[in-house]
């Protein structure tokens, strides 16, 4: 299926360049920010929360590193799955013609899915800490607004990215 697909190397344009630093920058960040908070945590902190922003799961303090591993294993998967575009799945055939083209648009949309991936990911666990540190003045309504805006996005970002990818390449 992807044997005869071409195997170019797509330039990174501006636009990707910044999605991908700032996605690199959340990550430390997040990493970091979870250093520095975690000896001040609980033994016991929150692990899950219903919809209405009351703790209904609780666990062991290091139930941080693994939601920051998965975070880290995601947001690295996805980083090194854009260097590969000729795997990707695509709605028109790829050729020769509009391989640059197509190859470009799921990169970037991909970075993009990375980066609001990475954003839930990195609430979540910012929430966690807060909640364990007994702060939860903006986590009670906002973590469900943050759930249903993200829920929307992404379909509306993908349906985009599928209707551009079936357009002609531009010309150069």
């Amino acid at each position: 299926m992807y044997a005869n697909r071409p195997r170019i190397k797509v330039a990174l344009e501006p636009m990707d360049m910044i999605l991908e630093s700032i996605t690199a920058a959340l990550l430390v960040i997040l990493w970091v920010y979870a250093l520095i908070s975690y000896t001040s945590l609980p033994e016991i902190v929150p692990t899950h929360v219903n919809l209405t922003g009351e703790v209904d799961g609780t666990g062991n303090k290091t139930t941080i590193w693994f939601l920051l591993g998965i975070s880290t294993l995601i947001t690295i998967g996805m980083y090194v799955l854009t260097k590969f575009p000729h795997i990707h799945n695509y709605m028109v055939k790829i050729t020769e013609d509009n391989a640059a083209h197509n190859y470009q648009l799921s990169s970037r949309m991909l970075r993009i899915v990375n980066f609001l991936t990475l954003l839930l990911l990195a609430y979540v666990c910012y929430s966690i800490i807060q909640q364990a540190q007994g702060n939860d003045f903006f986590l009670k309504s906002a973590l469900m607004y943050i759930i249903i805006a993200y829920s929307v996005m992404m379909p509306i970002v993908l349906i985009v990215f599928m209707l551009k990818n079936q357009k002609a390449p531009k010309s150069k």
